[in-house]
This record gives structure tokens, C-alpha cells and sequence, in this order.
């Protein structure tokens, strides 16, 4: 999907012939296949770390259950790992380099006519957010919606004061003031209100974005002390040695007894604020109904949080528990796919469009992996590895990474490298990421493969 005609709009791809396949190559019957472009759900959660699908009740029970229609994959990260720049590559499929937004404050740098919501409204969908859109947002201008959402309900994030209650909203233009609601319940009230209010001959597209779990980890009243009994494991790397790190890394002091112990607190807290995330997900998709058969739902987050792994704390780290992020699909065509599909957020919106017939006028860096979501002649392609990258900041250095199902390469500006065999390619696995194996004479031929991929980044086009 490249090229950037004059006119600046999309163009639609065939929808009729898209629907026309679908019915052909569903595995539904014929009276439950797909019979016009599906409805697309996208639920994007805050810090969500890769591994906590477990403290989502009502979603892991999807998960176990092979009928379901539910999967996860297991190589999904985060395109940049902090949320405003993930954000606008979630919504044009462009890397940050491209889309200007590098770091949190550069929301206003975003094109916002050229996006998902435009792209699909332009294309007959109803659209719709509700939650977070980017940070900052309106970016110190008066409300107002950007173009292509026919519903907006944006949420401010001011502080962390401000993440789960006694917050203001932009709804429809308008600013309006929420006191004592919990967020993500008053969130998912309005997500569900959307999906209601949409007509069953027009296809739709929500993008329901909780603040949860972030910071400050505040769960929902009716969970608080969910998961008190829940004993957790400290990271190795929080205190164990790690052989050939960055000297940003080593740099980094060795953390108190009672910093480690805050840190599993906070990791706890965050599997009971999910837990109102997970219901206002079983909410959506019971107000689906029968829309249900032919909607393609996604579940994913902005990027990971370091609770203390690898000594750091936050985001912006090029380390797993930074990048990694949970990703579940469901889609009307079946998911065998996705478990092994390697994919990024920058991939999302060539994938959602393909699904829905719909090619922009726009220069997209993306990958389409709607082939593992099992969708009627989607090109069999699967990415050999993605690429992550931050611009750097006075924290953390600039890094570019590429990571394959096995392995991943990290190179700093300076130069410096990392190499580590998180799946055991070579090795013994080291998912942790505690040993550098830039200069193991058994990795050189992997290694060499590595940096020719990273040579061709696709953000360096």
C-alpha cells in the first residue's frame, strides 16, 4: 500500500468483491458467513504487560477454550514502546520517524487525515473512539474531533490523579467533566452505547481504549484486593547479573528491599485493575450479538511496563517486558494463524484494512498479517521478524531493534549492540535477556543475518 496521489483521499478496494470472497472462503455456512465488510472492534489497553491474559477472567476463559474463535499470539510487540508515539502508529500504520510522533508530547504532529478512522469512515463505516486517544490531546487547542470519527468520546489524561476518576472528557465536541465514575466502567457505558446505536446494515469501527492499567494501578472498588493471595516472582533480572549490558543499563543502581517489594505490589494492582477491563470487554461483545459472527474484535496494548526487570522502571526500555505486549484476535474466518504470526502495532491498520476492502492514498510501512486472521484471499505472507525503534530521550538512548520468533538484535546510535536468544534458536533460551551473545562465534552467522535485516528496516524508506 504505497504511492500518495495528489488528491490525498482513499480509494476503496473492491468491497463488493472482498464480501464475495469472504462468502466463498468462510468456513461458516453459508447462511452465517460474512455477507459485507465486518464489524472491527479494537480494544487498546495502557501498559499492559504480555504476560497478565491470566488476570482476565472472562478473556482467558475464550482462550482455553478452542470454540471460542479466540487466539493470542505470542510474538506481538510494541512498534515504539510509549504511548503516544505506539498510538499513532496503531492508527496509520507508520513508524514514528514517519508520523513525527516520537515521544509523548508530539501528539499534535500526528496527520489526522490520514488515518484508520478516515480511511474506513470514508469507506461507508460508522466510526468510533472512546477512551485515550493520544496524549495531550486537544494539544492546548479548543475540543475538538478529528476528522473521520463520527462518535468521539476522548478521554484527558491531565496526571495520574486524573487516570481512573475525577476526569474530563470530550465528548462529541463538547467538554464535560466525570466525577465519581470509575473510568473504564463509564468508558465501556459509552463503548457499548456505540455499539447499540449503530445500524445492522453499516458496518462499524471501535477503537475502545481504557487508561487501565496504568499507573497508579488503581483497580475498580469491587476488585480491590482481588488478587491479594496472588504470590508473584520477582524478575531475575532485577538484581541477578546481566553479562554484556548497554552502559545506560549498567549504570542503573541496584534497587532496595523496598523498591523490589513496591514493584511486585504494583504488579498485582495491575491484575486487578484489568480484571474491570476484561468485563467491559465481555460487555462489548455480548452487546455484539449476533454481529458477533462477522466482526473481527482485536485486544492489544500501547507497549509493556518494566516493574524493575533489567533494574529499569517505566517504558521507552528495547528489553521484553518494554516491547512485548498481549495480542488477541477474533476473527469471522478463524485465527489458526495468529499463535506463531510475528506482528507489531504498525501492522494493525494494514491488517484492518485489508479485512475491510478498503487501500489508502498513503504511504504505509505495515505489514498485512490478516492471512494468519484466516481472511478469503489475503496474500500468504508472515513478517521473518519486526522492527522496534526509540528515538532516544535523556533516560534511554536511541535504539533500533529487529526480532525474529527467536532471537533479537538491539543497535544503540553509538553503536553498540545486544544480542540475545530469547527463544533458544542457538542456545538455551534466555527469555530474561541476560546474556549478550554479540560476541559469541556461534551466533556470527545468525548475527550477520540479523544486522542485513535490520539494514532494511522499513522506516528507513
Amino acid at each position: 500500500m504505497s504511492g500518495r496521489p495528489p488528491s490525498g483521499r482513499l480509494a476503496v478496494a473492491g468491497i463488493a468483491a472482498v464480501i464475495a470472497l469472504a462468502i466463498a472462503g468462510a468456513t461458516a455456512t453459508p447462511s452465517t458467513a460474512p455477507r459485507r465488510p465486518p464489524d472491527v472492534i479494537v480494544i487498546l489497553t495502557d501498559d499492559q504487560g504480555w504476560d497478565t491474559l491470566e488476570a482476565m477472567p472472562w478473556l482467558h476463559a475464550q482462550l482455553e477454550d478452542p470454540a471460542s474463535g479466540w487466539a493470542s499470539s505470542q510474538h506481538a510487540f510494541a512498534t515504539s514502546p510509549l504511548c503516544c508515539p505506539a498510538r499513532a502508529s496503531l492508527l496509520t500504520g507508520r513508524y514514528p520517524r514517519h508520523t513525527g510522533v516520537l515521544h509523548n508530547e508530539d501528539g499534535d504532529e500526528l496527520d489526522d487525515s490520514q488515518t484508520l478512522a478516515t480511511w474506513l469512515h470514508d469507506a461507508g463505516y460508522r466510526t468510533g473512539l472512546v477512551g485515550k486517544y493520544l496524549n495531550l490531546y486537544p494539544f492546548g487547542r479548543a475540543p475538538f474531533v478529528p476528522p473521520g470519527w463520527d462518535r468521539w468520546v476522548a478521554k484527558e489524561n491531565v496526571d495520574d490523579s486524573t487516570v481512573y476518576g475525577d476526569f474530563d472528557v470530550i465528548d462529541q465536541g463538547s467538554a464535560i467533566h466525570v466525577g465519581n465514575d470509575y473510568a473504564t466502567d463509564w468508558l465501556a457505558d459509552r463503548a457499548v452505547g456505540f455499539v447499540h446505536s449503530t445500524p445492522r446494515t453499516q458496518p462499524m469501527f471501535l477503537l475502545f481504549a481504557p487508561s487501565a492499567p496504568h499507573s497508579p494501578w488503581i483497580p475498580a472498588p469491587r476488585d480491590v484486593g482481588a488478587d491479594a493471595s496472588l504470590q508473584l516472582e520477582e524478575a531475575p533480572t532485577v538484581l541477578g547479573a546481566l553479562r554484556g549490558a548497554p552502559p545506560w543499563g549498567r549504570a542503573l543502581p541496584l534497587p532496595s528491599a523496598a523498591q523490589r517489594a513496591e514493584w511486585l505490589d504494583e504488579r498485582r494492582r495491575e491484575r486487578e485493575t484489568l480484571r474491570a477491563v476484561d468485563e467491559a470487554i465481555r460487555r462489548i461483545v455480548t452487546a455484539l450479538g449476533d454481529r458477533l459472527r462477522r466482526a473481527a474484535i482485536f485486544v492489544l496494548s500501547d507497549q509493556g511496563y518494566s516493574f524493575g526487570e533489567h533494574r529499569w522502571e517505566g517504558k521507552r526500555c528495547p528489553y521484553e517486558a518494554c516491547v512485548r505486549i498481549p495480542f488477541v484476535v477474533r476473527s469471522p474466518w478463524g485465527t489458526e494463524g495468529v499463535a506463531t504470526t510475528l506482528i507489531s502495532t504498525v501492522d494493525l491498520a494494514p491488517t484492518i484494512l485489508r479485512i475491510a476492502g478498503v487501500a489508502p492514498e498513503a504511504t504505509i510501512d505495515g505489514v498485512d498479517v490478516s492471512a494468519s486472521l484466516g481472511a478469503p484471499g489475503a496474500p500468504p505472507r508472515r513478517p521473518e521478524a519486526v522492527f522496534l525503534e526509540w528515538p532516544g530521550d535523556v533516560d534511554v538512548p536511541s535504539w533500533e531493534v529487529v526480532r525474529t520468533a527467536d532471537l533479537k538484535l538491539v543497535r544503540y546510535a553509538d553503536g553498540f549492540e545486544e544480542l540475545y536468544d530469547v527463544g533458544g534458536r542457538l542456545g538455551p533460551a534466555d527469555p530474561w535477556e541476560r546474556d549478550n551473545r554479540i560476541d559469541d562465534p556461534a551466533y556470527g552467522p545468525a548475527l550477520e543475518e540479523l544486522r542485513s535485516l535490520l539494514g532494511r528496516h522499513p522506516g528507513r524508506r
